[in-house]
């Protein structure tokens, strides 16, 4: 019987390399015997075939025997290729595994022993399931999708890490080789790249405050500005050029397409500036027009990252404002578009575009106690992409990366000079400040604003996203012309654990004080709140002390200054009640004689 043997390819998942689509491809590859007259498969009886391996095209060949006692047998498994794209998609090196068959030589008759069967382990895929969120944040999570007919499977990262659980997580981001063992002791390796979030945010609108806190509340007519720093490739090391002396950078990214004499913007801790490129090396090497005197830095020192318009031309950021449209009921968007400088920072200032969102208009009807003013008040979430022209229609966008705390504005405009810029954080209250630290002022431009008996009166305060889920409760304490709080007939009790009044001897109400002080319950409405002062007062009550609080394992705390409030009770037919919006961002009110 004449045998001859055939390759047989089964290819498996690739995996991707980088941010551009570059992939490595697997297979496996076995030796299949056939029947020459009946195109049939048989067994090879111990045939041995001769076959060669090459990386394809004219590089050296590799021969190999093997011998095949049945139907077929595995000669590899593994990576059979690769190709690497750029940025533009275009590919710029390729390499593919060739098997050949050289010749066959007969087998033995004799039946061979019954082997038990060969292990089928394959690693069909890794699931990237969390991307690296930053920079040496080292918490991605994949999981391998890996099966065998011998059981249990173990699991190797990069060689070194072995685990039962085909979950991993705690990863940096880039490539990493997985190597699936089975019971039989076969293996199967997977390369997983790893995206890693280029977080390109270096400052935002936000404050950080004593204590933790951070104030994300700014005035609307002041500068609202995002700044992003770009970051096109990063620079892995720094050496010398030996033909001139100069520097040749190390660049993780295809250079192939940098030309002599253009100019790029490198930044690491031992050299920053913009550099001529006097020639490409090789594909990820450039020689710059600076003298080598890097020797003595360390590795930490001479990485950092570049920025090649040649690469990337016509680059910008884009950032994008989702918000809540009023005027429609629907949620929108809207993108800013802004270019970098040459240091590759930029600047978005949406204060313009935030404007649009209040109205200098009142709404408030005076009904209720607590009145939540979206006119002069609004929230707004910031996600953000690069942008550039990639040769195509639209260009290239990369995928917009989430900033996850929303911003808030007011219909305020601070003073130049002010401590924290155009941002509230003097007003925004929180839920505990160090000792020493102020708490939050109320929204008002007078020190002490005038209630005047039969008009409306309220006055402003944030209520802030870390005040939601508090009992917030208005204090009232009202005070004579000396200022001392007001002798009451309220009487405030104690209570018992179980709700019932904890009794003196004689079976009367334990009385702990007797005085005039009201606590009013606050809604949780996030935003610029207006509280009510209602009227009219007594005519002892000469000013009126509010402050907002929450209550926690039975002792009050408390978000704000204490606000005084004068009463004005005087009389006067020809007096005007005047009402505008401060600068503070809520109404003022003032009555003036005409």
């Amino acid at each position: 019987m004449s045998l001859t043997a055939s390759i047989e390819i089964y290819h498996k998942p690739s995996a991707i390399l980088d941010s551009y689509g570059s992939r490595t491809q697997y297979a496996q590859v076995s030796i299949a015997i056939y029947d020459d007259l009946t195109g049939q498969r048989t067994n090879g009886n111990n045939c041995v075939v001769t076959y060669t391996i090459s990386d394809g095209g004219n590089s050296a060949k590799i021969t190999q025997t093997a011998n095949i006692p049945g139907l077929q047998q595995i000669i590899y498994d593994g990576q059979i290729g690769q190709v690497m794209f750029n940025s533009a998609g275009r590919v710029v090196s390729s390499t593919l595994k060739e098997f050949n068959v050289v010749s066959v030589t007969g087998g033995s008759t004799t039946t061979p022993p019954v082997a038990p069967p060969a292990s089928n382990l394959i690693i069909s895929n890794v699931r990237v399931d969390k991307s690296e969120s930053a920079q040496d944040a080292k918490d991605a999570q994949i999981t391998v999708i890996a099966t065998s007919n011998y059981l249990p499977i173990a699991y190797k990262l990069d060689n070194t890490l072995t685990s039962a659980s085909p979950v991993f997580t705690g990863l940096s981001g880039g490539s990493h080789i997985i190597t699936a063992v089975d019971a039989s002791g076969n293996t199967a390796s997977f390369t997983v790249f790893i995206p890693t979030v280029t977080n390109l945010l270096i400052s935002d609108p936000s404050v950080k405050l004593p204590g933790g806190n951070i104030s994300r509340w700014n005035a609307a007519f002041n500068p609202i500005v995002f700044t992003y720093q770009r970051r096109d490739f990063v620079v892995s090391g720094m050496e010398q050029n030996p033909a001139d002396g100069n520097t040749r950078i190390i660049i993780d990214g295809d250079m192939r397409l940098v030309q002599k004499e253009d100019l790029i913007y490198i930044k690491t801790p031992a050299c920053e500036g913009t550099f001529k490129v006097l020639a490409p090396y090789d594909a990820a090497r450039l020689v710059i027009d600076l003298p080598y005197t890097f020797g003595s830095n360390t590795y930490v020192e001479r990485s950092g990252f570049v920025n090649i318009n040649r690469l990337r031309p016509y680059y910008k950021m884009l950032t994008r404002i989702s918000f809540f449209d009023k005027l429609t009921g629907k949620a929108s968007t809207i993108t800013s578009s802004n270019r970098p400088d040459n240091e590759g920072k930029t600047r978005a200032d949406i204060s313009n575009f935030l404007q649009s969102l209040l109205r200098a208009k009142d709404d408030n009807d005076y009904a209720a106690l607590n009145y939540r003013d979206e006119n002069l008040s609004a929230s707004y979430r910031v996600t953000y992409a690069q942008h550039w022209d990639d040769n195509t229609a639209d260009g290239h966008t990369t995928a917009f990366i989430n900033i996850e705390q929303p911003y808030y504005i007011l219909y305020s405009a601070r003073q130049l000079g002010e401590k924290n810029g155009g941002n509230m954080a003097a007003y925004v209250p929180f839920a505990s400040v160090p000792n020493g630290i102020e708490n939050a002022k109320w929204i008002t431009d007078f020190i002490e604003p005038a209630y005047s008996n039969g008009y409306p009166f309220d006055i402003g305060f944030i209520y802030s996203e870390d005040l939601v889920g508090r009992s917030i409760y208005a204090e009232f304490i009202p005070l004579d012309i000396n200022r001392n709080p007001l002798a009451g007939t309220t009487n405030t009790y104690l209570l018992n654990d179980d709700g019932s009044w904890l009794l003196n001897s004689d079976g009367s109400k334990y009385v702990i004080a007797k005085q005039s002080v009201a606590k009013v319950a606050v809604p949780g409405q996030l935003g610029l709140n207006r509280l009510l002062i209602q009227g009219p007062f007594a005519d002892d009550v000469y000013y009126l002390n509010v402050t907002l609080k929450y209550d926690e394992g039975g002792t009050a705390r408390t978000v704000t200054q204490t606000q005084t409030i004068r009463i004005d009770d005087a009389v006067e037919d020809q007096s005007v009640y005047l009402r505008w919006i401060g600068l503070n961002g809520s109404w003022n009110r003032n009555r003036r004689t005409a």
